[in-house]
């Protein structure tokens, strides 16, 4: 026969463990090498493809920081829409004409940073999002110069899953009691 108490008992445990693990969280980090530095300055461009979609925002929160090792160029994430935009604009448009549009100072970017030190620093919401880079509105690059972008993804248990965790806490802990 199973001993309640243990098993009650056991469950908080669990949801204690699992409680502070989520509070902990861990660290996925990684390297792109020799990404290629656009030559048009105040211009972002953008990747090919997408930051992964936060789909379990509820359970899960994600904090994106991007550092690189360079200090002429910015880095931006923009959403689907504004990465649209800025690449059906042809760059010669938005040169010498004061718009800020596509560059470091648009105000449909969703983060920047052009400390290339302490990065940029994101929590990743909701949607289809896409990181880009631009050189610095005040310098102008040669062809064929490239950045190492180093990355990590800090996940951390959301408020859904405490709610889980304390769910199962609660039910072991009466389960446990119980005669």
């Amino acid at each position: 026969m199973v001993n309640r108490r243990a098993v009650g008992y056991g469950a908080v445990a669990l949801a204690l463990l699992l409680s502070t693990g989520g509070w902990i969280g861990f660290t996925l980090t990684g390297e792109v090498e020799d990404v290629p530095t656009p030559n048009v300055p105040a211009r972002s461009f953008f990747a090919d493809e997408p930051l992964p979609e936060q789909v379990l925002s509820p359970f899960l929160s994600a904090e994106l920081t991007l550092t690189w090792d360079r200090d002429d160029v910015y880095a931006v994430v923009v959403d689907e829409n504004e990465k649209n935009t800025c690449d059906a604009t042809p760059s010669a448009l938005l040169q010498n004409t004061g718009n800020t549009a596509c560059g470091p100072y648009d105000e449909d970017v969703v983060a920047i940073s052009d400390d290339g030190v302490s990065g940029l620093v994101w929590v990743v919401e909701p949607g289809v999002h896409y990181v880009g880079i631009g050189t610095s509105p005040d310098r102008t690059l040669p062809q064929d110069t490239e950045v190492n972008i180093d990355y990590s993804v800090h996940l951390q248990a959301g408020f859904a899953a405490y709610f889980v965790f304390a769910i199962i806490g609660a039910v072991g802990l009466a389960y446990g009691r119980s005669s």
